[in-house]
């Protein structure tokens, strides 16, 4: 396995694993209850991604073994991970609104799409092209349904203050 595709998969899983800590840090911060049960329900996805890439990376011969670090240090004293948000930040203190917070859900899921093409543009092997493709088609499903869920939302806010 070229040294290239092992980086691509290694940032895929770390943009895997970002995207598991930021749907379990705000599906609590959600307040309509839908959108919670979809958060929760793609913190899974997510950890399914990530498992997938890193048996993707184990079949192909990687010898060492992916970082994986969990900063849940018990039920009471949950840890802020850091690449997702910076310590003492204010964005901690702010109170985001569903629609913001579905936002960057969908911007997520339209980078992980982009990242995945341009990394199939640069490969040459036809099966890794074949296998990031197939893994942007995934995230592009799922930019679609958030972006699908943020748009219904913004429309249903304009309509409250009567914009339409």
């Amino acid at each position: 396995m070229s040294k290239k595709i092992e980086n691509i998969l290694r940032f895929g899983m770390k943009m895997e694993k970002n995207a598991q800590d930021f749907y379990s840090f705000y599906a609590n911060s959600l307040q309509d209850e839908g959108l919670k049960k979809l958060f929760e329900e793609f913190v899974k996805i997510e950890q399914e991604h990530y498992k997938y890439l890193e048996n993707i990376l184990k079949s192909l011969g990687s010898q060492e073994p992916p970082i994986s670090i969990s900063w849940v240090v018990d039920d009471q004293n949950k840890m802020v991970d850091p690449h997702i948000l910076v310590d003492n930040s204010k964005i901690l203190e702010a109170d985001f609104s569903d629609l913001t917070i579905l936002r960057l859900a969908y911007l997520i899921e339209s980078d992980f799409a982009a990242f995945y093409k341009h990394a199939a543009e640069k490969v040459e092997d036809g099966n890794v092209k074949g296998l990031l493709l197939h893994l942007a088609k995934w995230e592009e499903e799922h930019e679609k349904y958030f972006k699908e869920r943020y748009h219904s939302l913004m429309k249903k806010e304009w309509e409250e203050i009567d914009l339409f």
